[in-house]
């Protein structure tokens, strides 16, 4: 590097839509650019919408997905290629790659630049990583990726200690740097008025609150069968925050279970009378997180969850399944596995993972925590303190920190 001129650092990132990985994504480009890095932003292709704008710089690959193996192959070989010319081009010191994809390619087009691949969830508790590929995928090209980069960044204690009993990687090589969440920013947002049209929902009984991805991961469709069951036993109501590649599905899994539903993608209104509330995508979800009873968590896997650090932060208590990586290391000190009862953890409430043979222990967990005001104010407040252990003031500085010590 030339002495006195800015760093220059490259992220890049699969796309800018839905989800905990790119949010982290837009808060990181925006803290580097604030602490006087030379900051531009890479997604694969330009086609996709950026929920995210930091106000960085944006470059794409402008490779779409392929169509067939032989074009997967082409497509991956692509991105490699022009991901080198962008280094070359902007005279990149440092790439940093958020979710495996694009770990991969920041690898493969390394030239003189330093690489940081940061870990967003477990890779050994992923079930999208499944079949021949999968087993390639954990045997050669994750561990390869993680040994070669210059520096290994974990959003989780847990995750950190599955790169290095699973996958071999040096523990030296390996950091862990907690998200972390500008909570008065959060706090400010959720104290927002609710737009008038979304009052009704908010109007009579206690809210059950999902905010995040209608995806797989998220285990949304046994959290749509669960509260069926839920709902015949608790007065309640579900209030879904979010979108993704599962919603047509829940809608159909509501009707099946003849749930009243309301969902913003018909020409019905919303009133009082419904079971599930679909909310789609919010700009500021923390307006409805605020107005939650509790806020749920039914995640087959994690890694630091975002959703869980900012319902944490509007003082709501949680109710989380005790997935591999993640909501444990956030509520609870303890150690243990194969959770099989409700627990109730210093910051919130731990579950065995969603599923028909734990739907009973889901009802009686958060029941119980509905109808416990006490341990409820006691949650809430003791969300907000352990929140603040996550604040971007606590946690953003190891990032800058960490980048002056990849490139002094």
């Amino acid at each position: 590097m030339t002495p006195g001129k800015p760093k220059r650092v490259l992220l890049i990132i699969t796309n800018l839509t839905f989800g905990g990985a790119q949010r982290v994504f837009c808060e990181h480009s925006k803290s580097m650019r604030d602490n006087n890095f030379e900051v531009f932003e890479c997604v694969f292709n330009s086609d996709t919408v950026n929920v995210f704008p930091s106000g960085n710089q944006l470059l794409s690959l402008d490779v779409k997905a392929g169509r067939n193996w032989p074009d997967k192959i082409f497509r991956f070989l692509q991105r490699i290629h022009r991901l080198r010319k962008i280094k070359l081009q902007f005279k990149i010191d440092l790439c940093i790659s958020h979710l495996e994809g694009a770990d991969l390619i920041n690898i493969l087009s390394k030239r003189n630049e330093k690489v940081i691949t940061w870990v967003h969830g477990s890779k050994r508790f992923d079930q999208n990583i499944s079949g021949l590929l999968g087993c390639l995928r954990h045997k050669y090209f994750i561990p390869y990726t993680f040994h070669k980069a210059d520096q290994v960044v974990t959003v989780s204690k847990s995750i950190k200690e599955e790169l290095i009993n699973y996958y071999g990687v040096n523990p030296s090589k390996i950091k862990t740097i907690y998200n972390y969440f500008d909570i008065p920013d959060i706090q400010s947002k959720g104290g927002m008025p609710l737009p008038q049209k979304y009052l009704p929902a908010f109007s009579s009984l206690p809210i059950v609150l999902f905010s995040g991805r209608f995806a797989k991961q998220k285990n949304t469709l046994s959290m749509i069968a669960w509260f069926a069951t839920f709902v015949k036993t608790t007065s309640a109501k579900l209030v879904l925050i979010g979108d993704g590649e599962l919603r047509d599905e829940m809608l159909q899994y509501c009707s099946t279970l003849a749930l009243r539903t309301y969902h913003p993608w018909s020409e019905i209104e919303i009133h009082d009378d419904y079971e599930v509330y679909f909310m789609g995508f919010q700009e500021n979800p923390f307006q409805f997180i605020n107005r939650a009873s509790i806020f749920i968590l039914p995640s087959l896997w994690e890694g630091f969850p975002m959703a869980i650090g900012e319902a944490m932060a509007c003082g709501i208590p949680v109710a989380s399944a005790d997935c591999p990586t993640g909501p444990k290391e956030m509520l609870t000190e303890g150690d243990f596995k194969n959770l099989t009862y409700p627990f109730f953890a210093k910051y919130g409430l731990l579950l065995p993972l969603l599923n028909e043979r734990t739907f009973g222990v889901w009802i009686s967990g958060v029941s119980a925590l509905l109808e416990d005001k006490v341990r409820l104010r006691e949650y809430s407040k003791l969300a907000i303190k352990r929140a603040s252990d996550f604040s971007k003031k606590a946690n953003a500085t190891q990032v800058v920190e960490l980048i002056e010590s990849i490139c002094p």
